[in-house]
């Protein structure tokens, strides 16, 4: 195939980066100025970076010192200003295409194909006879370079390598070829263009055979002059991937004497017989993990970086068993060579016995210690190996992470909430090696902890596959991605090992290790200990996390980031958006040209910085100035100097609450059967009994609240993630359900309750970062915190409006007052009209009894016409259910019952509307949906029993609206929810949302709504029970038995709820019900 000079210029000039068109190699064609395409990719890359907003644009371009007339020249053509001078990806492409000889097309057998080249027909992949010529071009430039070092590699172990380079140059291509395969189906058979769909499934390959030899025939060239873009890649992946295994085999053979001698004590190697490349993201040109398996049976890692940390890392760990731990961790050989290594393989192999399982957690704890000392991060599931009882971390260069410095910004300032960011950031959770939840689409939770993630999860990723590869009928797919398997799952019996079962080895083993930190404390920060070579280290540094590099380079894989280099330019300069957010330019910002320079070539970007300095490295010749807090080798220093038994209390808080949280499931489940107390035998407990206990609530959350110079405060605790019905251990938020507005209203009501003045402070400290956060003037910024609080009645703008009215009459604060109707401005129609979720909790059925709160204090009529618009957007949203009935999908698309998440509390919200307004079309769709909810519990007796979903949120619910809408059917459900709700008796959980002082409240009401005291004896002689059982046990039970001394401030599952119910049961005449937002 015959390619010109001009053809390849060309090439090279369309592929052109926006920063390459800025600098001195390119000048803008004057004569074939395309204005409407100039125009277009402004318009675009304004969209991309700032969505829209050219103010915002106008700072990204002064940032780097243009304007708009400087990018209009590098958005059009642009010529090479010297034509003679092309990279050297541009010569690998020419020798490429000049190598396709038309007669060996014509001659294209499919049996000599796979004798040739690393074809696999079980597995093909898209397009794959395509690439091949870069694989000819790849083989015969290794085999010129090795010599024979090419020979240390069996043939199996070569097929390895270039079959990897053939995965890697279709997964480039497949997209821009099945766009073209497409058009030439089209072309050759135009009665396909009405039955193009009908082709999938089809075996036939007659026309992919035509496409593959026209293409092959000379429309090659074709095809990469209008992908350029995508023959830059392609020739440049193919140069990397010569340049990386010639380097390795050059390496392999330097070293061969020495890894005989450290490694297998100087016997033979024999021959690499088995290879597996890319184990890790590639970095600096391509270069990634191999293993490798000699003919000896000895399994080594090169790892293409220096061992540095790892060596000083394993010295220490060598010290730390030679010094007396509870169980010696796993030391692995290595040798390091300068700016590569070679490290002894591990393998994962099951546990023999129970003991061994249990030795495993018991320095699972351990190695989370010292991983926490050494500030080590990333440490998720394909980071950690179990082999055998040893638990052992294989990729370091995220230990010693230095904490960066807060960029300048007049928006915030060090409130409560970064506290408790810091304190939660640089906790034990920071290792990722705990389980936590990360949520996905459509409420998917999944793990990828070292300790707790497995494979076959489901994520919130998808990636593209292709179907029928190679036939006719090919078409390109969308599929969900879960999870790997990986290394770290502890097997016994064939069985994977839950962690659960062994929460107290994980956290004796911590306890241990920590303990024995802090007795050596003074030998390992001695001048030249282990752990000072350790500190000395050059150690690596995440700006953002790997998953949106991955996700970006997989998106401009695209067709059309694929033509022009302007346009991938454009859309990898989406890295620039998250910065805008800052009114000057951050010092971070120089760190984006190094990132999008890193993707330009399909490298993962890679930065480091020196132990004893301040500055992050982000290239050979540049770095970003005073970019940490402290160096490295201080900030390492000082973690070893501030333990301490305070901070080991603390972590083994949060390692005991990330276990929880990782392993609870549904709780709106329902409950296990207890026996009926014996009433009569219990006395109904003392208002000031009850007063006591929520007075001792109200002090433990005062000794663990993060305080603030400012008078914020907070607290970390768990956030519930309806969803995915899951708790997530996270700084509290600022909502009524479980964040600190939730606190600030049981603390608001204990002041009203004894006007004692002792936690007015507290409470109002507890509403002030909200406060803050509001005070926000970027209008991007605030934009995106409304969007992020949402407008529900528990969690988002509706709980915080009803908060601040409860809290501003109980403290006698008309300040809150004005707050409430200030925030409720911000309530803009956009926020209500993008709701999906509309129940009571996270909907706009929330927000309805927010802003009906602050319409009763204020009697604004803004305020009720926000309501109303809540209300039509209720009914506008309305689906009919498998009942025939209208109601509403809310979690996971579903038409549910019950109060938080279903119709119960749904048509609550609309009725309290109907009150005020009198608008018969909500009592219409209220009374429709509390047909459906019967109608669903007529089908079925199999209902949860608590507040959020069950009877007695149900029955609540009609309670609350009965002065609205009573029927016979509605007294006969109350009465029903009312028997349910005493036989229930006394659970296992003590909270609000699912557990004993919900179902209280339900008989509370009921004795108030109905005028039965007798149920009120009953809530109270229920409520002494508890109080007796948290008395003797030392606290109430939020979790389940198995996770004993795990703490949660919020409201609805927590202490702060619990108070206020024991407030309430002490003075329901001066207290409302918050579980009816009364």
């Amino acid at each position: 195939m015959q390619i010109t000079q001009e053809d390849l210029i060309k090439i090279v000039e369309q592929a052109s980066t926006i920063p390459e068109r800025l600098g001195t190699e390119f000048l803008p064609n004057s004569m074939q100025i395309d204005n409407s395409t100039i125009d277009s990719r402004i318009d675009h890359w304004c969209q991309t970076v700032a969505q829209g907003n050219p103010a915002q644009f106008e700072k990204r371009l002064t940032w780097d010192d243009l304007d708009l007339s400087k990018i209009r020249q590098a958005l059009g053509s642009v010529h090479l200003a010297n034509p003679q001078n092309l990279p050297a990806w541009a010569e690998t492409l020419r020798a490429v295409l000049e190598s396709i000889d038309l007669d060996s097309v014509l001659a294209l057998d499919k049996n000599l194909l796979e004798e040739k080249y690393p074809l696999d027909a079980k597995q093909p992949l898209p397009f794959e006879e395509l690439s091949l010529p870069f694989i000819d071009f790849a083989r015969q430039t290794l085999m010129a370079r090795s010599g024979f070092n090419y020979f240390l590699l069996s043939a199996e172990s070569h097929a390895t390598l270039e079959r990897s380079l053939l995965q890697s140059l279709t997964l480039l291509c497949s997209q821009a070829m099945g766009d073209d395969f497409l058009v030439f189906r089209l072309y050759e058979q135009p009665c396909l263009i009405r039955q193009i769909g009908q082709l999938e499934g089809s075996h036939s390959t007659e026309q992919y055979d035509k496409f593959i030899r026209k293409m092959l025939a000379g429309e090659l060239l074709n095809f990469f002059q209008e992908y350029a873009v995508l023959a830059r890649l392609v020739a440049t992946l193919t140069d990397f991937w010569v340049n990386h295994f010639s380097e390795f085999l050059q390496r392999l053979a330097s070293d061969w004497s020495n890894i005989q001698v450290t490694f297998q004590g100087g016997a033979e190697l024999g021959q690499v017989v088995s290879i597996q490349p890319g184990l890790s993201d590639a970095h600096h040109n391509g270069r990634s993990v191999i293993k490798l398996t000699f003919a000896s049976g000895l399994k080594l890692i090169y790892k293409p970086k220096d061992l540095g940390l790892e060596e000083a890392y394993f010295q220490l760990v060598s010290w730390l068993n030679e010094n007396g731990i509870p169980q010696p961790l796993k030391v692995l050989q290595l040798i390091n060579c300068s700016g590569y290594g070679w490290v002894e393989y591990v393998e994962h192999c099951p546990c023999p016995d129970q003991a061994a399982v249990a030795r495993y957690y018991q320095r699972a704890g351990m190695l989370l210690c010292l991983l926490y000392s050494l500030s080590g991060t990333d440490f998720h599931q394909e980071n950690i190996i179990a082999c055998g009882e040893h638990p052992v971390p294989i990729d370091l260069e995220m230990l010693m992470s230095a904490v960066a410095r807060q960029e300048e910004s007049s928006e915030i300032t060090a409130n409560a909430v970064s506290m408790a960011f810091d304190q939660f950031t640089y906790s034990v959770l920071s290792t990722s090696l705990l389980p936590s939840w990360e949520l996905g689409r459509d409420g998917v939770a999944y793990d990828m902890s070292g300790l707790g993630g497995f494979g076959d999860q489901p994520t919130n990723f998808h990636r593209l596959v292709w179907r029928n590869i190679n036939t006719d009928g090919m078409v390109l797919h969308r599929e969900d991605v879960k999870t790997r398997s990986c290394s770290n799952v502890v097997i016994l019996n064939g069985v994977r090992v839950s962690l659960s079962d062994y929460a107290e080895e994980l956290v004796e083993g911590f306890r241990q290790m920590y303990q024995f930190l802090i007795a050596h404390q003074d030998t390992l920060l001695a001048a030249n200990s282990s752990l000072i070579v350790l500190a000395h280290q050059r150690v690596r540094s995440i700006f953002r996390a790997t998953q949106v590099y991955t996700s970006l380079l997989a998106e401009t894989l695209q067709p059309k980031f694929l033509r022009d280099g302007a346009e991938r330019s454009i859309a990898l300069d989406v890295l620039s958006k998250s910065l805008l957010k800052y009114e000057k330019k951050p010092n971070s910002w120089k760190i984006v040209a190094a990132e999008q320079q890193a993707l330009t070539h399909l490298d993962i970007p890679f930065f480091s910085t020196h132990p004893d300095r301040y500055d992050l490295t982000i290239s050979a010749d540049q770095s970003v100035k005073h970019y940490f807090v402290e160096s490295s080798y201080d900030h390492i220093v000082t973690r070893f100097r501030q333990l301490n038994e305070t901070d080991l209390a603390q972590q083994i808080g949060f390692i005991r609450s990330s276990l929880y949280t990782n392993f609870a499931g549904n709780f709106a489940s329902p409950l296990s059967e207890k026996p009926i107390l014996n009433l009569d035998a219990i006395e109904p407990i003392a208002k000031k009994t009850l007063i006591q206990q929520a007075e001792a609530i109200a002090l433990e959350l005062q000794t663990r609240a993060i305080c603030a110079p400012d008078g914020s405060v907070t607290w970390i605790g768990m956030s519930y993630l309806p969803e995915a019905e899951r708790l997530q251990q996270m700084p509290m938020g600022y909502d009524l359900y479980d964040g600190t507005f939730g606190v600030a209203l049981f603390l608001s009501a204990l002041e009203k309750v004894t006007g004692n003045g002792k936690f007015h402070r507290l409470a109002l400290g507890a509403l002030q970062p909200l406060f803050n956060l509001l005070q926000i003037s970027n209008p991007l910024h605030k934009q995106a915190i409304l969007r992020k609080i949402g407008v529900g009645g528990g969690k988002g703008f509706g709980s915080i409006l009803y908060t601040l009215v409860r809290s501003s009459q109980f403290l006698a604060e008309p300040m809150l007052l004005n707050e409430a109707q200030s925030i409720a401005s911000v309530i803009i129609p956009e926020l209500i009209a993008n709701d999906r979720k509309f129940d009571v909790i996270s909907g706009t059925a929330g927000t309805i009894l927010g802003l009906l709160a602050l319409h009763q204090a204020t009697f604004n009529p803004a305020v009720l016409e926000q309501a109303v618009l809540c209300g039509y957007h209720l009914l506008n949203h309305r689906t009919v259910s498998d009942r025939g009935l209208k109601a509403w999908k809310t979690l996971n698309g579903e038409v549910l019952t019950g109060f938080s998440h279903g119709a119960a509390g749904i048509a609550y919200s609309l009725l309290r509307l109907y009150e005020v307004t009198q608008n018969a079309e909500f009592l219409a769709a209220a009374t429709e949906a509390i047909a459906d909810e019967q109608s669903a519990f007529r089908e079925t007796s199999e209902f949860a029993t608590s507040w959020c979903n069950g009877a007695p949120g149900i029955g609540l619910a009609r309670l609350g609206s009965l002065a609205i809408l009573e029927t016979d059917e509605i007294r006969q459900e109350i009465a029903i929810a009312l028997q349910t709700t005493q036989k229930l008796g006394i659970q296992d959980i003590d909270h609000l949302c699912c557990g004993n002082f919900g179902r209280i409240e339900t008989l509370l009401v009921g004795a108030i709504q109905l005028k039965q005291p007798e149920l009120a004896e009953i809530a109270q002689k229920q409520a002494a029970w508890i109080v007796t059982r948290a008395i003797n046990t030392g606290s109430f039970q939020l979790f389940p038995k198995l996770f004993r001394g795990i703490y949660n401030p919020g409201f609805f599952q927590g202490s702060a709820g619990i108070g206020y119910e024991l407030l309430r049961l002490a003075h329901p005449e001066q207290l409302p019900s918050v579980l009816l937002w009364q």
